[in-house]
């Protein structure tokens, strides 16, 4: 028989049903496969939902019954929505995407999540499903059915915001932080850090009251969106009121509606104001209260406790700024005091200088003038013959002659005539002719601008700071070399000393208050900037010689003395 007759023989014959126990052992093992394929499912945690094309469950595990608290026979054959919320309709926008709809639709894995609110404890609380929903082909690629994976990221979700939330917290407090530091005037400060506190709240409605240690009062220094009667009116005692209270305890005190609290003032003008909400933040450095922090709204939004943390952790900022801008107006205020004495000391000094001139001019020099006449006379009056006598008296003659010399020059020092009845700049020539000259340094003095009469103050204050530098080039510096040159602007007075001598260190030397160059170059600094000037002195040890720039704003009007 060949194998073509073979097989048109087997062709012929029909299969040989399955034997009664063959069919048995075959649903048994489906059955243990089905049984094997539930108890996964059912040990997911996700929630695994099977629907068909009418929405309909036709199948879920124990996770789906465990959520809403319902059995298989509640569940199966019901539509999704149903089940899930009660709907008369698959979910829409705005309120869920359906992911179901999606996969029927488009044919593909659909994903969306889904925002549920439910109470807990009496409080809400929102609860979020992320769900991916994929499409079920038969063997020709025909969608049958679609599953359904619902997944609890509530938890994921929370610490997300938890984060995001603490990074926002971070990022308020950098910017409170940046703001209160750009000043030290104490209004702006607390103006900025009210500005962006209620930025960060996203409020409009706040102000900082700041304790009248004298008075023991809280009234408001800045504020933002009351009105100016309840500003007016809100000048607190220690325990009047919400803030009074604060500023007593120095905790804060957070209500729902102040306009109904009993422990506020002024209740009408509360309802005027339309204000609800109300947080109060004491501001608090080393266990002081220097002040309080409000926060209203006009709605009926609370401020959570996030919110009061972060208010907390403002008004320590603030506390900060407050105490650094207070400390700055004590510096200012003290440099204010030392300037007035420096000034008056500089008045004094320079009056019994014009004293002590005028007492040299109008008797010392006087008494030695006639002296020398006298002598001269004296000189003249000798027998002849008398050589000895007329050399000594000669020699006494030019004694005094000399010594009158120096007593004009000590005067031109004390207080040059020049400098009150022909100005600075005849009165520098004079000082650089008989100082640096005498010396041997060669000099060359220079005027750019339009030479003028300058306030008396002012001509004094430069006319002196040259004259120290050029003390100091006669002692110290030794140079071949000097240059002075003023500069004439409208609205500001400059003037450079140069030399090529020995240089030294600028800072060592007013830092140890070096004698006697160290206390002049700071005699010299203060003189200046009690004018509001600017003093640059630059100098190198060995011979790198020394620059002195000085730079004096006035209001440039003449004066011709």
């Amino acid at each position: 028989m060949t194998s073509r007759t073979i097989a048109k023989s087997n062709a012929g014959k029909k299969k040989a049903a399955p034997s009664p126990g063959g069919m048995q052992r075959l649903a048994r093992r489906n059955g243990e496969f089905t049984d094997y394929l539930r108890a996964i499912v059912n040990s997911l945690e996700d929630e695994l939902i099977v629907f068909d094309k009418d929405y309909r469950v036709v199948e879920c595990n124990e996770a789906v019954l465990l959520r809403h608290g319902k059995s298989r026979a509640e569940v199966i054959g019901k539509r999704c929505y149903e089940v899930s919320y009660q709907f008369t309709k698959p979910c829409a926008p705005p309120y869920h995407e359906c992911p179901v709809r999606a996969v029927w639709e488009e044919g593909k894995a659909a994903r969306t999540t889904h925002t549920h609110t439910h109470y807990v404890n009496g409080g809400k609380r929102r609860r979020y499903l992320d769900i991916i929903a994929s499409p079920v082909a038969d063997h020709e690629g025909n969608i049958i059915a679609v599953t359904e994976l619902t997944r609890d990221v509530t938890e994921s979700r929370e610490l997300e915001s938890r984060i995001t939330e603490a990074h926002e917290n971070l990022s308020a407090l950098n910017a409170i932080a940046s703001v209160v530091s750009k000043s030290l005037d104490l209004d702006t400060v607390l103006r900025s850090a009210l500005a962006k506190t209620l930025e960060i709240m996203r409020g409009n409605i706040g102000g900082i009251l700041l304790m009248d240690e004298e008075e023991k009062r809280l009234c408001y220094r800045v504020h933002q969106g009351f009105s100016a009667r309840y500003v007016g009116e809100m000048c607190l005692t220690l325990g009047e009121g919400i803030a009074g209270r604060v500023a007593q305890t120095g905790e804060s005190i957070i209500l729902e509606d102040i306009s109904t609290d009993p422990r506020a003032v002024f209740p009408e003008l509360l309802s005027k104001e339309g204000l609800r909400a109300f947080a109060s933040i004491p501001i608090s450095s080393k266990e002081k209260v220097l002040g309080v922090l409000d926060i209203a709204r006009h709605d009926g939004r609370k401020f959570s406790d996030e919110d009061v943390q972060l208010l907390e952790s403002i008004a320590a900022q603030v506390a900060v700024a407050i105490e650094n801008a207070r400390l700055h107006q004590e510096v200012q205020r003290k440099e204010e005091i030392r300037g007035e004495l420096l000034r008056e000391i500089f008045s004094i000094q320079e009056e019994e200088r014009k004293r002590i001139a005028r007492e040299l001019h109008d008797e010392t020099s006087q008494v030695l003038a006639s002296l020398a006449a006298n002598l001269e006379a004296a000189s003249g009056l000798l027998p002849r013959g008398a050589t000895e006598a007329e050399a000594r008296l000669r020699k006494t003659q030019a004694l005094s002659i000399s010594m009158l010399d120096g007593i004009h020059k000590l005067i031109y020092e004390l207080r040059p005539s020049l400098l009150d009845d022909l100005g600075l700049v005849t009165a520098i020539r004079w000082l650089l002719e008989n100082n640096l000259e005498p010396a041997g340094t060669a000099v060359q003095f220079g005027i750019i601008g339009q030479e003028r009469r300058l306030p008396p103050e002012l001509e004094t204050t430069l006319f002196r700071v040259v004259q120290e530098a050029v003390t100091n080039i006669v002692r110290h510096a030794h140079a071949r070399k000097a240059s002075v040159r003023l500069h004439f602007k409208r609205k500001t007075i400059g003037v450079d000393v140069k030399d090529n001598g020995t240089g030294f260190d600028v800072d060592e030397a007013i830092a140890t208050r070096e004698r006697p160059r160290g206390l002049g170059l700071i005699g010299m600094k203060e003189r200046v900037e009690l004018m509001n000037g600017t003093l640059d002195i630059r100098s190198r040890p060995g011979n790198g010689g020394t620059v002195v720039k000085m730079i004096i704003p006035f209001e440039g009007k003449r004066n011709d003395g």
